[in-house]
């Protein structure tokens, strides 16, 4: 950690992006339907920004193996998802999202399939990690391919997520400074701008199954057959996600900005904004939606920003630092 201090403000302010995108991505599913370009604008958010949340994770992820790490992850992981397990299950059935209490704590709710799919991620990479990459991102990418055959991988265990995802996790841990130093190089945001646009215009023009997105159903579920070209559209996919997710780096500025310190605070907001997303869905208040305007677009954006700075906020930071990272208020960190 202390070789990656000075890459700090860059994946904090990463960060910090990508989680506004997540809550904009929840507040906006419900309009997508409405409107082909604010049906494109979720595709090309969601061709990257939970997967740039993985790399980064793995790029975080160079402690993996050394004693006591797994104990401090299950910690870190597992603890908050039953704990908000548990709470959105209740949550969610008085505010009408769900018809009954979720029982199964191993059938993730909301987003909590990204703490349980992390938390493989690392058992996985102990596992792996010293194995040439040679050998271990092909036989992954392979097994990624396979597994959209078979039904019983799905998002059971977020078991569909893991093994899709976890290329993208891995490539993360493999990055140093040598490599991520191509996201500080600004005279690609050109190109990066580019990139970002001609995928909202391939979308536009040729729009997809937003589950292939989301990598948590098997190719029968996405396509109603077992199409012998499934794998190599699931492998197209993470030419668009490793494309759409480094273009979107290069666009993140390399020093300190005012929203900098969200990137710290993220597993606030992360686990927080669905009880507001609950509400809003549970009780159907969606405005500005029966007539998609410019007004539609401020509100998300609005209420986005307001979700994040209240729950990114010192004192909501402070005062749920018991349940989301298990230490007292006292203990928490700036």
């Amino acid at each position: 950690m202390t070789k990656l201090q000075n890459r700090d403000y860059f994946f904090d302010s990463a960060r910090a992006v990508l989680i506004m995108l997540v809550v904009f991505g929840h507040l906006l599913q419900p309009y997508k339907d409405e409107n082909i370009y604010l049906s494109v604008l979720y595709l090309t958010i969601y061709s990257f920004h939970m997967p740039a949340f993985l790399f980064i994770s793995g790029y975080f992820a160079k402690n993996a193996g050394k004693e006591g790490y797994l104990e401090k992850v299950s910690k870190k992981l597992l603890a908050p998802y039953f704990i908000f397990f548990v709470f959105f299950s209740i949550y969610y059935y008085l505010t009408g999202k769900e018809d009954k209490v979720q029982l199964d704590p191993f059938d993730p709710v909301f987003a909590l399939w990204f703490l349980l799919t992390l938390f493989f991620f690392h058992i996985i990479l102990v596992i792996v990690k010293n194995y040439k990459p040679y050998y271990v991102l092909p036989i992954a990418i392979i097994i990624s391919l396979l597994a959209g055959y078979s039904q019983d991988i799905n998002n059971y265990l977020s078991f569909s997520r893991t093994i899709m995802f976890f290329p993208v996790f891995y490539i993360g841990f493999l990055f140093d400074q040598r490599y991520t130093s191509i996201f500080k190089d600004k005279r690609l945001v050109i190109i990066a701008i580019e990139v970002l646009i001609l995928f909202y215009l391939i979308y536009l023009n040729h729009p997809i199954n937003p589950d292939w997105l989301l990598g948590d159903s098997p190719y029968m579920s996405l396509e109603g057959k077992h199409d012998l070209y499934s794998p190599f559209k699931r492998l197209l996919l993470y030419f668009i996600i490793f494309t759409s997710m480094f273009a979107f780096f290069v666009l993140i500025p390399t020093g300190k900005l005012f929203f900098t310190y969200i990137g710290r605070r993220t597993m606030q907001v992360y686990l927080l904004h669905g009880l507001i997303i609950g509400v809003l869905r549970g009780f159907k208040i969606y405005p500005f939606k029966e007539h998609i305007s410019i007004l539609t677009i401020i509100y998300l954006i609005t209420v986005t920003a307001l979700i994040v700075f209240v729950l990114s906020s010192r004192f909501v930071a402070k005062w749920t630092n018991p349940i989301i990272h298990l230490k007292s208020p006292a203990k928490f960190k700036e």
